[in-house]
């Protein structure tokens, strides 16, 4: 039998992780070490990451598959040069 919602699994794994980080985190303030989750930054994602799949799932209707491959090989690429660049530099 399959559940309603799959993801809440995720989603609930998720919450209890940055709940465990932030439960941790008086423990190691002297060690200058930053564990704490930064909520902002996470929300943005999982606005950001709603949003592209609301609208990717509606856009991707209307674009040639071949374009989608050339946007993701093109952004495959941007990514491992530019780091190869930082290293290399």
């Amino acid at each position: 039998m399959q559940p309603k919602n799959p993801h809440i699994g995720t989603f609930l794994t998720s919450i209890a992780g940055a709940l465990f980080y932030a439960l941790i985190t008086p423990f190691y303030t002297d060690t200058g070490l930053m564990v704490a989750p930064d909520w902002m930054l996470g929300a943005l994602f999982g606005i950001g990451g709603f949003l592209g799949m609301y609208f990717g799932a509606r856009l991707q209707k209307t674009f040639p598959a071949k374009l989608i491959k050339l946007i993701l090989i093109f952004a495959i690429l941007f990514l491992g040069v530019s780091y190869l660049l930082a290293v290399a530099l």
